[in-house]
């Protein structure tokens, strides 16, 4: 065997870029999520890949086919190496150009921005927004809200004006044409 060579060979597989042939989704508590990764004419083994966080807090992001990766591997042993997602390619551009913000673009078009220039958070989605909360949530700030509101259960609330198409519907509001006996009393003023 050449020395050389086969040096050379390990040195060139240190670090290697492709893009994801593959995804292997894994099974839960049987085997781990897993990639193969064509760079040139070569086709690797099932490789796994980085992720942000794998201990007690863990992402769930997995590559896609066609993504591109940079492929690390200890000792230029392509049997040990990691897929560690993404670089930008023309056909898959970033979210924002914009160094004041930080973006996640989803396939169907949702994007979370934040705009940290502006203190904006930003959610476009294209479907809707589930909060599962049993404890409860809490809105410090105003509210605009645009559409329809349909709840279940109590509506309590401290201080503040209640109005209703301009009419004061509040605690303290008045009515017209007030008669005693048993009649209506006409609409608030």
């Amino acid at each position: 065997m050449n020395n050389i060579a086969e040096l050379l060979r390990l040195i060139q597989n240190l670090i290697r870029f492709g893009a994801i042939a593959e995804v292997d989704h894994g099974v839960p508590n049987e085997r781990l999520p897993a990639v193969r990764v064509r760079s040139g004419a070569l086709l690797t083994g099932w490789l796994p890949w980085a992720s942000g966080r794998a201990g007690t807090t863990r992402d769930w992001n997995p590559p896609t086919v066609g993504e591109q990766v940079m492929i690390l591997s200890p000792g230029g042993d392509l049997a040990n190496g990691v897929a560690m997602p993404s670089l930008f390619q023309l056909s898959a551009q970033p979210p924002s150009n914009d160094p004041g913000k930080i973006a996640r673009q989803f396939p169907d078009g949702g994007l979370f921005e934040y705009d940290h220039a502006n203190s904006v958070l930003r959610i476009n989605l294209p479907g809707s927004i589930e909060i599962h909360a049993p404890g409860g949530t809490q809105w410090v700030g105003n509210i605009n809200h645009q559409g329809d509101m349909q709840r279940d259960g109590s509506d309590t609330q401290t201080g503040g004006t209640k109005t209703h198409n301009g009419k004061n519907v509040g605690s303290d509001h008045k009515h017209s044409g007030v008669a005693t006996g048993n009649g209506n009393t006409q609409g608030p003023i």
